[in-house]
């Protein structure tokens, strides 16, 4: 019996090789949700990845870090991370194949600053640029091998929640920017891009926000669906899809303490933090040069998370995953989102925190 229990465990701990194996060999060819973890005793680092594709968790030892690590952000498949024992140096890592990037170290005013997400403007390499978002006006740009990052701000308090996205088609880094929510639009309020070049570095792309999504029709709702709406905190994101056509989402999260439902507006009055629900209660997709809301991308889905650069993908090339579906994925709730029917299926990771990662072909 103890043989049989043996051969066992020895077929379980060579099939558990393979499939380590089996990721490794698929990564260029599928998105893959990170489960982000501390360091592990010993000073190695693990990984717990979700495959979308077959709806599955695989465990898989990193193997790269020998020290702490913060993950900041991933773009293109990249993972910018932080040394947490060196809060200003500034990584990027592929983490199947183990190749680090050394970016120039984080000047002092920005180590402590909150980084919304990062943007690549393509795999890295010499001509990449790599631009960081803060939480405020802040940006950061850099190339790998500078020596330090171009800084550049604004005081303006419309981009203090806005994310980045590179723009393959135009060559340019958009940023999202405040909204106006009436019964019947959302109306974007306008920034002046020109204070918000990179000074000095003429050579970095432009940074912009996408003024064809200046006004955004709500669907038709009821009185207490806008109510209800209204009530949620709300983020803007922007995603281009492998031919170009670029998408504008809003993501709609709702508050809850116990059984009563909370106004984003007064989660922070007398509540505690960690006693506030945040579960995702729906997106609305728009198209360019369309200001309504549409049900139907067709073959396309769209990743969303927190600290990552939303990407989109046709189902279609990736067996498995669920096309006019959004996948997000947020500390609190995660699912995947059905554009036609308005259903969350949840997937099986919650309290968290998780970054999505494109294909690294893509």
């Amino acid at each position: 019996m103890w043989k049989l229990g043996l051969r066992n465990l020895a077929g379980a701990i060579i099939q558990s090789e393979k499939r380590v194996q089996l990721l490794s060999s698929l990564v260029l060819s599928s998105p893959y949700l990170l489960n982000t973890k501390d360091a592990l005793p010993g000073g190695r680092s693990s990984m717990n990845i979700y495959d979308p594709r077959k709806e599955e968790m695989v465990i898989a030892n990193q193997g790269m870090m020998t020290y702490p690590s913060r993950y900041i952000g991933s773009s293109r498949g990249w993972v910018g991370f932080i040394n947490s024992n060196d809060p200003r140096s500034l990584y990027l890592t592929n983490m199947f194949n183990h190749k680090v990037i050394s970016l120039p170290p984080m000047e002092p005013d920005c180590a402590d600053h909150i980084i919304i997400n990062m943007s690549l403007s393509s795999s890295p390499d010499d001509s990449c640029v790599v631009a960081i978002k803060f939480l405020g006006g802040r940006m950061c740009f850099c190339r790998p091998g500078d020596s330090a990052w171009t800084k550049t701000e604004t005081s303006s308090k419309l981009l203090d929640c806005s994310s980045v996205l590179y723009s393959n088609r135009d060559s340019k880094f958009y940023l999202t920017t405040f909204r106006l929510v009436s019964k019947l639009h959302f109306t974007a309020i306008k920034f002046d891009a020109s204070t918000y070049k990179p000074l000095g570095h003429q050579d970095f792309p432009e940074v912009t926000y996408y003024h064809k999504f200046d006004r955004l029709k709500l669907p038709d709702l009821l009185w207490s669906e806008f109510e209800l709406l209204e009530s949620c905190f709300h983020t803007e994101h922007l995603v281009e899809s492998p031919t170009g056509e670029v998408f504008d989402i809003m993501w709609f999260i709702q508050l809850s303490h116990g059984t009563n439902a909370v106004h984003w507006k007064d989660h922070h009055k007398q509540l505690k933090k960690e006693e506030v629900v945040k579960k995702t209660k729906r997106f609305m997709v728009y198209r360019e040069d369309e200001d309504c809301y549409t049900y139907d991308i067709g073959d396309l889905c769209i990743f969303l998370g927190q600290s990552t650069e939303a990407f989109c993908l046709q189902a279609s090339m990736f067996p498995g995953l669920k096309p006019n579906s959004i996948y997000f994925a947020a500390a609190n709730h995660s699912g995947v989102y059905d554009l036609a029917t308005d259903v969350i299926h949840d997937l099986p990771l919650t309290n968290t925190p998780l970054m999505w990662l494109a294909p690294l072909s893509h």
